[in-house]
């Protein structure tokens, strides 16, 4: 017991001893901040110190945090002392001074609820096929989409940036000038008697294939097309890509033409010429059903969406083909069979561009020659059902079977 006590005393003087030295150490450091202190004090104001600033060779001045005030003698800013003369400096917010509201307020009774007349509802009725209700309008956005072109000094063409070829320069479609507002090539241009040229004209009488329409536009070969006899062979793998018409606004005007042999084999659907992309059919598509021994023609536009023609062919011969778009009708022509299909409005866009005897796996087996491809109506090749050219917007004197998408 007596060693116990003895080992208190010992612990009790030795807190006490590590208590002095603190005090010691607390003591000093304070004394050595009072006389290192730089801060001084702003007459008139305890919110405020000041300090030289040797970057600009004069003190300056600083306020405390909200509700300090400096103390020279500590060196920093402190809060007041809790008495009867301090005064707080941060805003306050009067309490108040009425009692609140918890009672019922007496009010009139509201007036009841009157019925509207109006006139009983008309009868339900199921709407026909391709009926619409009466005053209906499809959802239109009203948000303006961003602009991807860019004008040119010359209004017939205009810039487009295309991944992996940069910024190119692009031809309005012929007869149209660009509209920098509404991003796109939707002016008439004036009327002129330009006639209508091929923009590509693919002959294949040259090794390696190339474009004779004088602009020499760039064609891609993936290796399997060849040039035999003056004519494009394709072995159903073979394809040629134009990318100038990637991603680009035919308008309301387009002409293409061509002859083709075609050769047993292939896909039951051989594209010969199509601006699809991956799983999606172009909105200028010309493709062959060699089993039924039927040329396809699609169309899509903004207005009307896709439409389709499809017209039969002879076998073991060569056969001519003629596409035609005019802003009216989808026009189509092999040999002597003809057919038309009434559509408005410009033809879609596809970022793919013109492929030539395949497309998303539909390669097609045969001969293709003489192709031109026209950015606007050619009258030579408008279709008239042997009564000679037909004008670009008027099917009154022909024998054209117009229908509807």
């Amino acid at each position: 017991m007596f060693s116990y006590k003895n080992g208190i005393r010992s612990m009790q003087g030795l807190f006490l001893s590590v208590c002095i030295v603190i005090s010691s150490y607390l003591h000093t450091c304070i004394s050595l901040r009072m006389r290192s202190c730089v801060l001084r004090p702003v007459q008139g104001d305890t919110t405020k110190y000041k300090v030289y600033l040797t970057s600009s060779r004069a003190s300056g001045e600083f306020r405390c945090a909200d509700g300090t005030h400096f103390n020279q003698k500590k060196c920093l800013c402190v809060w007041p002392p809790r008495n009867k003369t301090a005064t707080a400096t941060f805003p306050t917010r009067p309490r108040p001074t009425t009692e609140p509201i918890n009672r019922p307020i007496n009010t009139r009774p509201l007036d009841p609820i009157r019925p509207i007349n109006t006139k009983p509802l008309d009868p339900i009725r199921p709407l026909l096929p391709g009926e619409q209700k009466p005053g209906y309008r499809p959802f239109e956005s009203t948000t303006i989409g961003p602009c991807f072109t860019s004008p040119d000094a010359d209004r017939n063409y205009f810039s487009q940036y295309i991944h992996g070829y940069g910024t190119v320069r692009r031809r309005c479609p012929i007869g149209t000038l660009y509209n920098d507002r509404e991003c796109g090539c939707i002016d008439l241009a004036p009327v002129t008697s330009i006639y209508c040229r091929p923009e590509i004209n693919l002959d294949y009488d040259s090794k390696p294939i190339k474009d004779n329409g004088g602009t020499h536009i760039p064609i891609g070969n993936n290796g399997h097309v060849d040039s035999v006899a003056k004519a494009g062979r394709f072995n159903g793998i073979g394809q040629l890509t134009i990318w100038l018409y990637s991603n680009i606004d035919f308008g309301q005007k387009l002409t293409i033409s061509f002859r083709f042999y075609d050769f047993p084999g292939g896909p039951d659907e051989q594209v010969l010429v199509s601006n699809c992309k991956d799983h999606h059919l172009g909105a200028v598509e010309i493709a062959l059903a060699p089993r039924n021994k039927e040329v396809i023609f699609r169309a899509d536009t903004v207005s009307s969406g896709p439409a389709e023609i499809r017209l039969p062919y002879k076998d073991k011969a060569w056969k001519n083909v003629t596409y035609v778009y005019d802003g009216t009708a989808l026009r189509a022509k092999v040999d002597d069979e003809e057919q038309a299909v009434s559509m408005k409005g410009h033809l879609d866009t596809r970022s793919g561009g013109f492929e030539i005897g395949m497309c998303n796996r539909r390669g097609y087996v045969g001969y293709i020659d003489d192709l031109k491809i026209h950015r606007c109506v050619n009258i030579d090749y408008v279709i008239g059902n042997g009564k000679g050219p037909l004008r670009p917007y008027d099917a009154r004197d022909s024998y054209l079977d117009i229908r509807g998408p």
